[in-house]
């Protein structure tokens, strides 16, 4: 079984004879040409051939013109032709090819002469590529063009095209409409070449112009409402969308602007009679702090009287470390003690004009006005660190607080409420992976991350509901005579946009955002589905996070995949990682019992990275061992490394494991383990990892 395994996924000899320069012609999607001083074929690559359905064999000699030109064509090709011999011409020019099928494509050529040894010319050699959709598509553009120029200028609402990229204008005024000049009280000429922020009661565009740019790159189109200076001195109200056009190749931006000066007045008198209502409506009933609601619309107060005052204004972010362990443990009554003692601290830490605010479960958010420069910020976060995280009497003992913080600063950070208070958030997440009860200033990284994140996680949810993923199979083989031990599933993830997403990301991802069950339920059923298929004599292996197995039904949903398949347990291996931590392994003990009183064997998967202790091994209703790669790199050739791999051998054969060692990749690592009593082995070498079709054969000659 090792060798066959072996040669079928061995790769193919090389060709012999063939120059690096002629396999690159032979190769290359760019059309080479090669003709000699009368126009006639010397090579004619594989591209030309696709392109045309002509054979080199039948024009090889020939006078190329007449077989890819058409007549009109002709006598401006080859005088071009004798110009070029001649040096006179340039070396860059198009003009169509004929196909067989009738088709005629543009090509764009670039001609080198290559010289005699007596200073003539002994060949022409043109390299073309095929501009034919490009062409098309600039033309295409050219009239869409001119259909938007004509809804521009006939459009009832102010329009406006803004270059967001010029380096000394800040969103330059590039065009707009009568009705956008009538709006603002300018002419068109009084506008064209300014920056927008003429039309601002300070420089918002050249502050925030980054920020507003990427929001609306997202929203696509962006709405709101904003405000305008008139001309006459008076601000009045808009709405606005905002969008993405794209005129002669350069990026603009699209304004669609209304002055809503009538609807903001209706507002104010519907404001003034809901006025008892929104503040019921705007606070939380436990703590009696602002919601998010009022927060939101404080903080866009805040921020209208400090950006014009050039004032720096802070956003804090607070949220308790541990709060479920408080309702888990203590009752949900002590939790919300807990919530109304930390409002009453931040309430009392805070100046009047602070607003304190709770904005989520266990979070509280706190707006600092005139907090000077971010370090004066972070300072004044720390003070309030401090007085939240004084212990606390509950439920008749001292209970220690911790809380993590997170700082968002205007200027620097951006002058958009929603902006500044997701970002302190953001920050406040960092403060938690950095071990909690500490506090953290936000920084352009964490956006650039967290937006990355958020992409990966909304197309990984969209593959997990929509099918996008599929699974390749690693074999595990006897060390000493190849025979097949069984299969490990490993999930593949090819996003379109993405491309291949490796599991190291894949998983992570999955296991934050919760969608690790579905992931795990889909992985399972379609393991066990393919081990029916294949009619498996031995186990197919799945792999399953510590979020999977505490959970309560996950028992009955593998005793459900085997029987919706008809596998017996003894066909199924679930690989548990090492990096469990020891908590979620005494929660999952009667799991793991169950799973093995079905016959499922269980196997402890990368160990000897040092997670584990033996204890804890000791503990567990375990069949195997995997012994992890990185400790099968330097086995062939260090002492060290074979004392280390030769005792965790020993290790499983004394708690009566199995050992499987991964990662071998050469023939030596392979005779070094076989020296050192390993039993089966997983790697490149014996198999590497691919779809179902790759085994289907190789399974179909073991069975026969």
């Amino acid at each position: 079984m090792l060798s066959r395994l072996t040669s079928a996924l061995s790769p193919a000899p090389r060709p012999d004879g063939t120059g690096l320069a002629d396999a690159i012609v032979a190769t290359t999607d760019v059309l080479v040409v090669v003709l000699d001083p009368l126009g006639r074929v010397v090579q004619f690559n594989p591209a030309c051939e696709r392109l045309t359905g002509l054979q080199y064999a039948a024009l090889r000699g020939q006078v190329l013109w007449p077989f890819v030109l058409d007549a009109a064509e002709r006598a401006g090709v080859q005088a071009a032709f004798e110009r070029l011999m001649a040096g006179t011409a340039p070396r860059r020019h198009e003009h169509h090819w004929r196909t067989l099928a009738g088709e005629r494509r543009l090509i764009l050529w670039s001609c080198t002469v290559i010289p005699d040894p007596r200073g003539g010319v002994a060949f022409v050699v043109g390299t073309g590529m095929d501009v034919t959709r490009e062409r098309e598509a600039q033309q295409a553009q050219a009239e869409s063009e001119a259909r938007f120029r004509a809804l521009f200028d006939r459009s009832a609402d102010g329009l406006v095209l803004l270059d967001p990229h010029d380096p000394l204008v800040p969103w330059r005024i590039v065009d707009c409409n009568a009705a956008f000049c009538h709006m603002n009280g300018y002419e068109r000429h009084e506008l064209l070449g300014q920056s927008i922020d003429l039309l601002h009661s300070h420089p918002m565009m050249a502050r925030d112009g980054p920020d507003l740019l990427h929001w609306i790159r997202e929203e696509q189109p962006a709405r709101g409402e904003g405000a305008h200076l008139h001309r006459n001195g008076s601000v009045f109200p808009i709405e606005s969308a905002s969008s993405i056009v794209t005129l002669s190749g350069q990026e603009l931006i699209l304004g669609q602007d209304r002055d809503i000066t009538a609807r903001h007045r209706t507002e104010e008198r519907l404001r003034r009679l809901a006025e008892q209502l929104a503040h019921e409506s705007q606070h939380d009933p436990l703590t009696g702090l602002p919601n998010r609601a009022l927060l939101l619309e404080r903080l866009q107060l805040e921020l209208r009287r400090s950006v014009p005052e050039e004032q720096t204004l802070a956003v804090v972010a607070v949220g308790l470390d541990g709060f479920r362990r408080v309702n888990d443990t203590l009752g949900h009554a002590a939790g919300d003690d807990l919530l109304r003692e930390t409002a009453r601290r931040l309430r009392d830490a805070a100046c009047p004009a602070h607003t304190v605010a709770r904005t989520g479960g266990d979070e509280f958010t706190v707006i600092i006005p005139a907090a000077g420069d971010p370090e004066g910020a972070l300072r004044a976060a720390r003070a309030l660190h401090r007085v939240v995280a004084e212990p606390l009497h509950l439920n008749g003992q001292l209970f220690p607080v911790r809380a993590s913080l997170g700082v968002a600063v205007c200027p620097p950070d951006s002058s958009l409420p929603a902006n500044l208070l997701r970002q302190a958030d953001m920050a406040m997440a960092q403060a938690k992976r950095d071990g909690g009860h500490t506090t953290r200033l936000f920084s352009k990284a964490l956006d650039l991350a967290a937006h990355g994140q958020l992409h990966l996680e909304v197309r990984l949810r969209r593959a997990v509901q929509e099918g996008g993923l599929h699974l390749h199979y690693q074999p595990q083989v006897d060390a000493h005579t190849g025979a097949l031990l069984g299969f490990e599933a490993l999930v593949r993830w090819t996003d379109t946009k993405l491309g291949a997403v490796p599991p190291a990301r894949l998983i992570p991802v999955a296991e934050d955002t919760g969608l690790i069950h579905e992931l795990g339920a889909w992985v399972l059923n379609e393991a066990c589905r393919q081990a029916a298929e294949w009619r498996l004599r031995v186990p197919v292996a799945v792999n399953v996070s510590a979020a999977e197995l505490i959970r309560e039904d996950f028992t009955a949903r593998v005793r459900a995949a085997l029987a919706r398949h008809g596998l017996r347990g003894t066909q199924l291996k679930l690989e548990l990682t090492e990096r469990f931590a020891p908590r979620d392994l005494r929660r999952a003990s009667a799991h793991l019992t169950q799973l093995r009183a079905l016959g499922v064997q269980l196997s402890l998967d990368d160990f000897g990275t040092g997670h584990a202790p033996v204890a804890t091994l000791m503990g567990l209703p375990l069949n195997e061992l995997k012994l992890d790669r990185a400790l099968t790199a330097a086995v062939a050739g260090s002492a060290a490394e074979q004392r280390v791999v030769g005792a965790l051998i020993s290790l499983g054969r004394s708690l009566n494991l199995n050992v499987v060692v991964e990662g071998v990749e050469t023939q030596e690592q392979l005779q070094a383990l076989r020296d050192l009593g390993c039993s089966a082995v997983q790697g490149y070498l014996t198999g590497r990892p691919g779809p179902p079709e790759v085994w289907t054969t190789l399974l179909e000659t073991l069975d026969a």
